[in-house]
């Protein structure tokens, strides 16, 4: 489960990015992308139940590639 702090969210100006991530996820089934179970609103926080990915997400990846960028090769099975 994900659950961000809508107040930090606004401060960061990422509500948008998130709002997105959230409709995206929804719309797309893709066995590369975790699958979205269930979202929901609690007081401070939003939340949303999605698969667990154990190798982390694809932003976290990328950082971890020579010059933060994936090979053609790699870029191509992703």
């Amino acid at each position: 489960m994900k659950v961000v702090d809508k107040e930090a969210l606004a401060l960061k100006k990422k509500v948008h990015r998130a709002e997105m991530e959230r409709k995206i996820l929804k719309m797309l089934d893709h066995p590369f992308l975790p699958t979205l179970y269930a979202e929901f609103e609690a007081s401070h926080f939003s939340c949303i139940v999605m698969e667990y990915c154990s190798g982390g997400d694809l932003h976290s990846l990328r950082h971890k590639q020579p010059n933060k960028r994936f090979s053609l090769s790699s870029a191509r099975y992703i």
